[in-house]
Order: structure tokens, then sequence, then C-alpha cells
């Protein structure tokens, strides 16, 4: 049966307006990108910043923020699903080819609630970061530009160089 609303009513109504307005700003807005054979979505809930990556591969996927269009300094979120487990790591890149756990580096992890799953399609990885935890890590805040460094593997090492990866800028 189909469902007539009196949307003039509803508008008019200032209590129901600011509460769907109000719920809408709550839940955030999921932004989403393909990038090549990859796709990328992230929202903002408060303060923490929600990450979903997908790769066309079975191996290890990651996910880098930089300031700048480089994988040098860029702070860079690992994970595979490895015999249905999942395993992630942080990294500070402090050179071409030299990418640092964060902990080594006297720094510590920012990423929670880490996801991972494999299928058909290939890997996912969902991770939450919270907040900025040592010189190594990104101010992320709604709103701000950033460069995303996108990359997979066919292998869950993560010393396995990496089969694609792309850089691309988006606002937060």
């Amino acid at each position: 049966k189909h469902m007539n609303i009196n949307w003039k009513a509803i508008m008019h109504c200032p209590l129901l307006v600011l509460f769907l307005f109000s719920s809408i700003m709550l839940h955030g807005q999921t932004n989403k990108r393909t990038v090549g054979s990859m796709e990328v979505s992230w929202e903002f809930q408060g303060n923490t910043l929600h990450v979903s990556v997908h790769a066309p591969s079975k191996g290890w996927v990651a996910l880098g923020f930089n300031e700048k269009n480089d994988i040098v300094q860029t702070d860079l979120v690992m994970a595979c699903v490895r015999e249905g487990k999942i395993e992630s790591e942080e990294f500070y890149v402090v050179g071409m080819g030299n990418p640092q756990p964060v902990e080594k580096l006297g720094g510590k992890k920012i990423i929670t609630h880490v996801k991972g799953r494999e299928d058909s399609r290939g890997t996912t990885i969902e991770f939450d970061i919270v907040s900025p935890g040592s010189d190594y890590h990104y101010e992320l805040k709604k709103g701000k530009e950033i460069w995303l460094i996108c990359a997979y593997s066919v292998s869950d090492d993560f010393d396995h160089h990496s089969r694609v990866r792309k850089h691309f800028k988006v606002r937060l």
C-alpha cells in the first residue's frame, strides 16, 4: 500500500526538522573513491576516522597519509588476512623503500578496531584512527586536505613489494 507523506506539514514542525538535521550530522557522511582497481571509503564518527580499503588481491593492503604527494614521510597502515586472521602494522616511511614500524621509531600505534576479510573479489581491511599518537602521524580531521597513498600486493608478507600504488588528494 502506498503511503502519502505530507512534507509541508513535516517541514513546519521545527523539532522534527532539527531532529532530522542533527541525525544526519551526527552520523557523518561516507566518502568513497575508486582508484584504479582499489576502493577507499572514509567517514568521521565524532573525532574517529573510520576507513575501509579494498584491493582485488589476496595479499596485503595498505593506506598511507601524507601532506605531500610523496611516499617518504607517509604514515602507513598495512594489513592482511592470513589463515583467516587479520594482521596489521603501522609504518612511517623514513626514506625510499624504508618503511619503519612506528613503535620501533618511538611512536605509538593509533589504529583500533582492525578488521579484514578475503573473498573472491579480493581483500578488504577496515580500521579506525583515534588521534595522533606521535610525531609519526598526521592530524586527520574533517575538512583537511591530505594525500592518500593506496597500495596492495599479491603476498601477505609486508616486505613483499606492492603490485599497485596510487596517490590521490582528498578532503577528509
